[in-house]
């Protein structure tokens, strides 16, 4: 297998990398992964890296990585699946290119998992290695993304006369936000 290859992909074949990501049809992902690095003669890392949506917007793309569907959906198997495929790029710069792939928002996959409060899915992705600080085109990181997501849970759980109704558990917004807070990789 070849180092630094540069693979292009097709907008046809980046769609249905994307589609399985987003649906959660890790077999299906799997099976394309392998089948295209095989015809590429490269890995299936390399495909992974290789397939942003670079449609322009106004045609609907997102400028996103394959990582950004899984963290957003919440679905740590496929998240998971292509953070340990990644660990097979010969660089940690090459990796870290990907973990912090900013979208056409400048939203990283930290962003849209924090923004829908995945805990599971931030927590893989910052100890991949996801930079915690990175901030999007309107001038947010991951931290407030997950306070703002908590602040919209908490408007929706208050009755009419604006009294929470119930205030016992923490939310999945400030889970998040506490394990960003103190979480030593977040630090580094």
């Amino acid at each position: 297998f070849t180092t630094n290859k540069m693979v292009t992909l097709t907008p046809d074949t980046i769609d249905d990398l994307i589609y399985s990501a987003r649906a959660g049809e890790l077999q299906d992902l799997q099976t394309d992964l392998t089948t295209l690095a095989t015809q590429t003669s490269t890995t299936p890392a390399h495909i992974i890296a290789a397939a942003i949506d670079t449609a322009p917007q106004e045609e609907g793309g997102s400028g996103s990585s394959l990582l950004h569907y899984p963290a957003a959906n919440g679905n740590l198997e496929i998240l998971t699946y292509l953070l340990t495929t990644l660990t097979t790029l010969p660089s940690r710069d090459e990796i870290n290119k990907i973990l912090n792939h900013r979208n056409y928002s400048g939203n990283t996959p930290l962003h849209w998992a924090a923004l829908n409060t995945h805990l599971e899915c931030v927590k893989a992705l910052v100890e991949a290695g996801a930079d915690v600080g990175v901030k999007n085109d309107a001038g947010l990181d991951a931290v407030f993304l997950a306070e703002r997501a908590d602040w919209k849970t908490q408007e929706e759980g208050t009755d009419d006369n604006g009294d929470e109704e119930d205030a016992g558990e923490m939310t999945r917004g400030r889970q998040v936000v506490e394990w960003l807070l103190s979480s030593e990789k977040a630090a580094e």
